[in-house]
């Protein structure tokens, strides 16, 4: 019994949530990579990466139709601007050392279609046995 309190405590820690608005960041423009101009035609997709102590030595790669368009750090939003029609985007792990390992190839992908003029809303969130993944969401 006197272990089970610490055990949930300490897998608490590991859970990603979304952030406050208090703790929201943009990106160095270093890791905006594509996207960042709007034109005529284009959807807006705004992308939040969850907080908490998973995965956060990691950046977390958003590829919109299997390439980087920008790495995300925890309690990071980005906005693309990607042009309408049918898109696939996901996103996993990237930076050095481990953050690194099959970068690119073991993302987490969404089949989407962007209407002009529309903004869709997703979460980077991080599962402490799946790794990261991108999910539609409400929160703003």
């Amino acid at each position: 019994m006197y272990l089970v309190v610490p055990m949930v405590m300490a897998l608490a820690g590991c859970v990603t949530k979304p952030p406050r608005p208090d703790q929201l960041r943009t990106p160095t423009p270093d890791r905006l990579l594509a996207f960042q101009d709007p034109s005529d035609g284009d959807a807006t997709v705004i992308v939040t990466r969850d907080v908490g102590f998973q995965g956060s030595g990691c950046y977390g790669a958003v590829f919109v139709d299997g390439k980087v368009v920008a790495k995300v750090a925890t309690g990071e939003r980005i906005t693309l601007h990607i042009p309408s029609g049918d898109h696939v985007l996901g996103t996993w792990n990237t930076g050095s050392g481990l953050c690194g390992y099959r970068e690119g190839k073991d993302r987490r992908e969404t089949a989407v279609t962007l209407k002009t003029g529309e903004t869709r809303r997703f979460r980077i969130i991080i599962d402490p046995n799946a790794g990261p993944s991108l999910a539609p969401t409400t929160i703003e």
